[in-house]
């Protein structure tokens, strides 16, 4: 049985003892890229790590447009070191630093993480020169718990990051299921030459293209052969529901967006409802909807696809008929749609922004979207600065335990950066029983320790275990996959995940290992503070004997459970609800 740290002083000490010896020449720990749905709790995790021991840290941040031809504000990027690859994918980037190492995170589409990961030879960082880097006079983003300001990258820490290789990716979709998003992708016309992924409310594009996942493998644009020491691992952190959103200057009355009957989500975001007002519980046939989609490598996108929109899988994994991508002749994607009209963002921040009608030039009335819940994207630090407002799907809330009026939770904001505690155990209560169907596991892809003399495994783990047991204390935007024992006498401990998707293989994609699997029921946490053992309530991660395999977004919910009632491994014969 292995045990899991409970204080952030204990958890402290016990990596600043692992990072001692490298400590002056900041090794690098993490170099991950991917959903933009996890940027902000990794970035409170690996602050938290950088300060271990009472050490000074740091950190930067830069917000990167767009990196076509001649841009002048492509600062940050994602680079496919393969000759025929594609091209470099803007990301917005945070790293921090200290004497306990560097972390960094690149946010791009969590599909274009795994690729940049698989690939091989292996995407890396590229950053404009170190002298052109922006320098915030704030801070761009409000994850640091001391409202400290960014500082310019030194050069060693710049020079631990340039044009290295990832060392992780960090997705919200499993690595089975991105390669069936590029496939399928690619299948609907979509590439990385002539005819990219393309944003209606910017230059902003994203490239569909091949990789394979398995040790072994031929890559696919390479050409050459994967070698056995890039096997991947998946790291579980935890579980967030995808939700809907409404601009609430024009669409105030709106509830609920429905899964099943006439009146259904796939009809409003597939255009087959004529984007009808009464497609939304609460708002007249004659309001016309403006139906605000995601690019198809989005893990957001996929996630709310496979549960809400498309749910009979046919032979093909899918039924074009209740797809988002139903009818889409235009890239970028502009089509009328009754009186409303249907478009394209990239990204969650493009997301968000539209719904608000806070894009520019580009702007629709009625915006109807949807993402990741998180306080840095959709929620606040005040009153006021929260999305315009979410509705429940297909009545079930998906952030509280019931439906009031649809305002979004906010921070204090008191000290000027998130502050957002809640007890544990209590976050997403709709999601913990099962009852809400549209979320998915959040995860970082690395390379398994059983590859020999890697330590990327080990650090990607320890900035995983951080992440979790921060999430509550700091940043509430995911319930913890692992328990998490009570920081205090008096606190509350998360008991964790209570269910889980079951596992399938997606149409067209071989499993690197064998299965499907839903993975092994990890050994029970033993607290340190009150000296309580916390048991996994769902399954999940790496076993001994067994190894989670297979895609599972969309896949049927099993669970919950409980103590007494534990998850038994089920045969592998899971597949899409």
């Amino acid at each position: 049985m292995k045990s899991l740290k409970v204080s952030l002083g204990a958890t402290a000490l016990a990596c600043a003892a692992l990072l001692a010896p490298a400590a002056h020449a900041q090794t690098l720990q993490v170099l991950t890229a991917g959903s933009s749905a996890q940027f902000g709790p990794f970035a409170v995790a690996a602050y938290q790590l950088a300060k271990a021991g009472g050490a000074a840290a740091y950190h930067y941040t830069a917000k990167t447009s767009n990196c076509a031809t001649g841009s002048t504000t492509c600062y940050t990027s994602l680079k496919d070191n393969r000759s025929g690859g594609a091209p470099n994918e803007p990301g917005n980037l945070w790293v921090v630093w200290s004497t306990n190492g560097i972390w960094a995170y690149l946010s791009v589409d969590s599909t274009v993480g795994v690729r940049g990961f698989q690939s091989y030879p292996r995407a890396s960082l590229a950053l404009a020169a170190l002298s052109s880097l922006p320098l915030s006079s704030t801070s761009n983003y409000l994850f640091w718990n001391d409202g400290s300001k960014d500082t310019a990258l030194t050069t060693a820490v710049y020079n631990a990051l340039n044009g290295k290789a990832l060392t992780a990716a960090n997705t919200d979709i499993r690595p089975e299921d991105a390669l069936f998003a590029t496939n399928r992708a690619l299948s609907l016309g979509y590439n990385d030459t002539t005819n990219p992924i393309k944003s209606y409310y910017s230059a902003t594009v994203t490239n569909p293209i091949l990789f394979a996942l398995s040790a072994g493998a031929t890559d696919p644009i390479s050409k050459q052969t994967i070698p056995s020491n890039h096997a991947f691992v998946t790291i579980p952190v935890g579980a967030a529901p995808v939700i809907f959103l409404v601009n609430n200057s024009t669409l105030s009355a709106a509830t609920n967006l429905k899964v099943t009957g006439t009146n259904n989500a796939s009809a409003l975001f597939s255009g087959s409802g004529n984007c009808a007002g009464n497609l939304l519980d609460g708002i007249s046939s004659s309001v016309a909807l403006d139906p605000i989609l995601r690019e198809p490598l989005s893990g957001t996108m996929n996630t709310i696809e496979f549960t809400s929109f498309v749910l009979s899988p046919s032979a093909s994994g899918y039924t074009e008929g209740g797809s988002q991508e139903t009818g889409v002749t235009s890239n970028p994607l502009d089509q009328t749609c009754g009186s409303g009209v249907r478009t394209r963002a990239i990204g969650t921040g493009e997301e968000v922004n539209a719904v608000k009608k806070a894009t520019s030039p580009n702007t629709v009335s009625n915006g109807v979207g949807y993402s990741f819940f998180s306080y840095e994207s959709t929620g606040g630090v005040a009153s006021g600065t929260a999305a315009d407002k979410y509705i429940t799907l297909d009545s079930v809330d998906p952030i509280a335990k019931s439906y009031t009026t649809g305002a979004l939770p906010y921070c204090d904001g008191s000290a000027g950066y998130l502050n957002c505690p809640v007890a544990g155990g209590t976050s997403f209560p709709n999601l913990r029983s099962g009852a809400y169907r549209s979320w998915s596991l959040y995860r970082i892809v690395t390379d398994t320790a059983a590859n020999g003399s890697t330590t990327d495994q080990a650090t990607a783990q320890t900035l995983a275990s951080e992440a979790q047991q921060l999430v509550n204390s700091q940043i509430p935007d995911f319930v913890p996959f692992s328990p998490v024992c009570a920081l205090t006498r008096t606190g509350t401990s998360d008991p964790g995940l209570d269910v889980y998707r079951e596992h399938f293989t997606p149409y067209g994609v071989t499993l690197p290992i064998a299965g499907p699997n839903d993975g092994p029921q990890q050994a029970a946490v033993k607290c340190t503070i009150n000296g309580s053992t916390l048991p996994y309530l769902t399954l999940g991660g790496q076993g001994a004997t067994n190894t989670e395999s297979g895609g599972d977004v969309g896949g049927v919910i099993v669970g919950p459970f409980s103590s007494s009632k534990q998850p038994t491994v089920p045969g592998p014969t899971g597949g899409r609800d």
